[in-house]
């Protein structure tokens, strides 16, 4: 077993599109992900590492709207700063933001930490390789890895 966990990333749950800032709803421990003018539908987890080479998906939760024309999606959440256990994060190396088109996630950035300790806000862009005119949805999700390289799993 991982001696290091962090606390799953979570995400505020909203049934409305989100635009601008987000709104400090939870505590400093959790990884808040916002996406600009995205729409947050529901709460679940996917994916689960086995002995098959079964691609990982992002949830649902977090989606954008992409097109040929459009393809950049603003990200932009709070780093997590306890682990598991309820302790301070002590060696949080980076946060990693991936896409999912429904092939399973491709990452698309990695983001150093602010500090050693997380809780750092973090605001970046990533461009979607879309080919089609035509808008499509693609789903988004976060991890954090510490300095072992042990990574969370992905925001609900």
């Amino acid at each position: 077993m991982n001696p290091f966990r962090m606390r799953p990333p979570h995400i505020p749950v909203a049934l409305s599109t989100i635009k601008g800032r987000p709104h400090d709803r939870l505590s400093r421990s959790a990884l808040i992900l916002i996406l600009g003018s995205a729409t947050v539908l529901s709460v679940g987890c996917a994916g689960s590492l086995g002995s098959e080479a079964t691609p990982l998906h992002c949830p649902d939760s977090i989606q954008a709207k992409v097109s040929a024309a459009q393809p950049t999606v603003p990200v932009s959440y709070r780093e997590p700063s306890l682990t598991l256990k309820g302790n301070p994060l002590e060696s949080l190396a980076k946060t990693s933001i991936y896409y999912d088109l429904g092939d399973g996630r491709t990452l698309a950035k990695e983001v150093p930490a602010t500090r050693s300790s997380g809780g750092g806000e973090i605001s970046e862009s990533i461009t979607i390789p879309v080919k089609s005119k035509d808008p499509q949805s693609v789903k988004i999700c976060v991890t954090a890895t510490d300095r072992d390289g042990n990574e969370s799993s992905m925001t609900p």
